[in-house]
């Protein structure tokens, strides 16, 4: 009878461990990314992998579908409404009721890469992680530090550089808690 109760035991901390392992998995974001720009492809799918290591510092999965993402990233050729080369703006997070969606927009984050002179492909990830953020925190989501700050600079374009830009801490507590 007491081998029985053993086994017993082991089975429920089989389980319990389970769960616990389960729990700790990052949780997925799905992103669907369409390009009206001339991108090149190899571009497009470097900033998919920097997007993924991004979200993943941050403890969640991005998992890119053409099937029903959660937000459709959408590269434009360039913001309406500006002077291409005065826009700050190289975004914007879109709630519809349709779909929400990231608007990047291709010609300014092109000049803003070359201006401080980083990777293309690292700028547009870093673009599309800050506009997904938008969408993924509630109320005003611009902070003094991370991804998620209003103004970019040359410092802040040097920490997206050498990779070492994430979410604060904070921001990806709420992210989590969101999900």
């Amino acid at each position: 009878m007491s081998k029985w109760w053993m086994v017993v035991a082991v089975a429920v901390m089989m389980v319990k461990t389970a769960d616990a392992g389960e729990a700790s998995h990052p949780l997925t974001i799905d992103l669907q990314m369409r390009s009206d720009a001339r991108v090149p492809a190899h571009v497009l799918d470097q900033s998919q992998d920097e997007v993924t290591r991004i979200f993943a510092d941050a403890g969640l999965t991005v998992r890119w579908t053409e099937t029903t993402p959660r937000f459709t990233v959408h590269i434009v050729p360039q913001v309406l409404g500006y002077a291409r080369a005065l826009s700050p703006v190289m975004g914007v997070a879109l709630r519809r009721p349709n779909g929400s969606q990231a608007q990047v927009f291709f010609r300014q984050v092109q000049d803003f890469a070359r201006t401080f002179h980083i990777d293309l492909s690292t700028m547009l990830a870093y673009v599309i992680a800050h506009e997904i953020g938008h969408l993924l925190l509630p109320g005003g989501a611009h902070s003094p530090t991370g991804v998620m700050q209003a103004g970019w600079d040359k410092a802040l374009v040097h920490d997206a550089a050498r990779g070492s830009l994430t979410f604060t801490e904070a921001q990806a507590a709420r992210i989590r808690a969101s999900r």
